[in-house]
C-alpha cells in the first residue's frame, strides 16, 4: 500500500509499503479521506519534535474510511462499516481520566504520534482506542469528506463548551483559518446572537465573507471598534482566539465584556508563547480566561449528530480536495492561507 512517513524535519515520503495486519483486538479501516491539520503542518517543519512523537512515522490522524478487517476478538464492528476514528488514546486510570477529561490525560497516546496515522491506504486502529469508542459509525447522509472534519469539529466543540457559549452570546472569533470559521458555525448552531469574525490576512477574510457563515467581518485594526458599536460598548460575551497570536490574545481580553469568557484556543509557535498583559483587567472585570486541548469522543459523536441533522455544513469549510500522490500540492496548499480545509485521499 501507499504510505506517507515522516522521516525528519521537512522530510516526508510516499512510500511502498506492506499492507498491515492486525492482532486479534484491533480494526483494520480502508482510509477514505485524511484531511490536513494544522499540527501536521507544524510537525513535518519540526521533524515531529516533542510529544513523544517517534519516527519515522505515518501521520495524519482526520480520518474517515470503511471498515476492511477486524480482529477475532472485536465486537460490534463488521467489515463494510463507514466509520472515522478518534485521536487520543488515554490510559483510563490517571485523575483527568477519572474525572471525565481523557483529552488530557498524563499518560495520553495519539494516532500520528505513538501510532500509524491516516496518509495511507489503510490504518491500524489499537486495541485501546477499539475498546475506548474511538471508532465511531459515520450517519447515512455525510459523505466521508465531511466526517474526515470531525475531529477538529470536536475540538472546537470543546473549546466551545468550556466557553458556555450560550443563546443570546455576542461571539467574537479572532482568526478565519479553517477551525475559525468552525467556530463560527458552531457558535451559530448554538444559539449566538451575532457573530464576528476578524482575521489579518485579507485572502482569508475574503474567503471567508464568500461563505458567509458570519454576521460581522473586520480586520484586527478595526475589531475593538466594532465590537463595541455591536454591544454598544459593553464588549463580547466570548471571545475565542483561533489564532496562534500573541497580539490577539492581548487584544481578547481589552474587548471582552465583564464576566466574559476568552479562550486562548490557538497555541503559540515554540519560544514565542511568552505574552504581556495587565492582570488587573482579568481582575477588576471578573474574565475567565482558559485554554482548550484536543476533544472527547462524546463531542465527536455530537459533532457527527450536528451534521447529519443539518446544523453544521462541513461541506463549505472543504476548499481542496487532492489524492495522496499529490501530497506535496496539499501541503502547500494547507500552508499557504489560501484554504480551508485539505484533504488527501488515497
Amino acid at each position: 500500500m501507499k504510505a506517507l512517513k515522516l522521516y525528519g524535519p521537512n522530510d516526508l515520503r510516499l512510500e511502498e509499503v506492506p499492507k498491515p495486519s492486525i492482532s486479534d483486538e484491533e480494526i483494520l479501516v480502508r482510509v477514505k479521506a485524511c484531511a490536513i491539520c494544522g499540527s501536521d503542518v507544524r510537525n513535518v517543519a519540526a521533524g515531529g519534535s516533542g510529544h513523544g512523537f517517534s519516527l519515522p512515522r505515518v501521520i495524519g490522524h482526520e480520518i474517515s474510511g470503511v471498515i476492511e478487517e477486524v480482529g477475532s476478538k472485536v465486537v460490534d464492528y463488521a467489515p463494510g462499516v463507514k466509520v472515522i476514528l478518534g485521536v487520543v488514546i488515554s490510559c483510563g486510570r490517571c485523575i483527568y481520566c477519572m474525572k471525565g477529561h481523557p483529552n488530557i490525560c498524563i499518560h495520553k497516546e495519539a494516532l500520528s504520534y505513538q501510532y500509524d496515522g491516516g496518509f495511507a491506504e489503510f490504518v491500524v486502529v489499537p486495541s485501546a482506542l477499539v475498546k475506548q469508542g474511538g471508532v465511531m459509525l459515520i450517519p447515512e447522509g455525510i459523505s466521508f469528506e465531511e466526517a474526515s472534519i470531525t475531529e477538529p469539529f470536536s475540538c472546537a466543540l470543546n473549546g466551545q463548551e468550556l466557553s458556555d457559549v450560550s443563546m443570546g452570546d455576542v461571539v467574537v472569533v479572532i482568526g478565519a483559518g479553517p477551525v475559525g470559521n468552525m467556530h463560527v458555525m458552531l457558535a451559530k448552531a448554538r444559539g449566538a446572537c451575532s457573530v464576528i469574525l476578524s482575521e489579518v490576512n485579507p485572502e482569508r477574510l475574503k474567503m471567508s465573507k464568500d461563505i458567509g457563515l458570519a454576521d460581522h467581518y473586520t480586520e484586527p485594526s478595526e475589531l475593538k471598534n466594532l465590537v463595541m458599536q455591536v454591544t454598544g460598548g459593553i464588549g463580547a460575551d466570548v471571545v475565542i482566539v483561533a489564532a496562534p497570536s500573541g497580539e490577539a490574545q492581548v487584544q481578547a481580553l481589552d474587548i471582552v465584556a465583564p464576566r466574559g469568557r476568552v479562550n486562548f484556543f490557538g497555541g503559540l509557535p515554540r519560544g514565542k508563547s511568552q505574552i504581556q498583559i495587565d492582570s488587573n483587567t482579568i481582575h477588576y472585570r471578573e474574565i475567565f480566561v482558559h485554554g482548550t486541548s484536543d476533544s472527547t469522543f462524546l463531542q465527536m459523536k455530537k459533532i457527527l449528530n450536528l451534521m447529519a441533522t443539518k446544523r453544521i455544513d462541513a461541506k463549505k469549510l472543504i476548499t481542496d480536495i487532492v489524492p495522496l500522490d499529490k501530497y506535496e500540492e496539499g501541503f502547500a496548499k494547507a500552508r499557504s492561507g489560501s484554504a480551508l480545509k485539505v484533504l488527501l485521499v488515497p
